[in-house]
């Protein structure tokens, strides 16, 4: 008999931070537009980006997508590379040195999401 691996650990503290992420990305769109769109378009995109990848992330954890540990990490991957992009394009070198730094986090986070144990088990099913 299988037992069932349940959501906790780091896997639930992913859960919560993308939860927040979310509440926080669809409250200011809601509420505060207008300071988005004084960014500037190439920060809306990295904005509305990184909030719809937080729901699909809880999405897919929801449904406990087998996929989801690397359509989470591609688009994490993709979020960080494009927002790097834009930083070096306009030459803000402390948002480069930043956005290095949000690199790591994502190495960690896209490592134990692809190869941990306690992913391995709750997206798949297994113990």
């Amino acid at each position: 008999m299988a037992t069932q691996t349940r959501l906790n650990g780091a896997l639930l503290w992913m859960v919560v931070a993308a939860t927040l992420l979310a509440l926080v990305g669809l409250g200011g769109l809601a509420l505060a537009f207008d300071q988005l769109r004084a960014l500037g378009g190439r920060y809306m995109v990295a904005v509305l980006f990184v909030t719809t990848w937080s729901l699909v992330f809880l999405a897919m954890t929801l449904v406990r997508a087998p996929a989801t540990p690397l359509v989470a990490s591609l688009g994490l991957a993709l979020w960080v590379a494009y927002r790097l992009w834009v930083a070096i394009a306009a030459g803000h070198w402390p948002l480069v040195v930043d956005l290095l730094g949000e690199a790591v986090l994502a190495a960690g986070f896209c490592g134990y999401l692809l190869t941990g144990s306690r992913p391995n088990a709750y997206y798949r099913r297994r113990t």
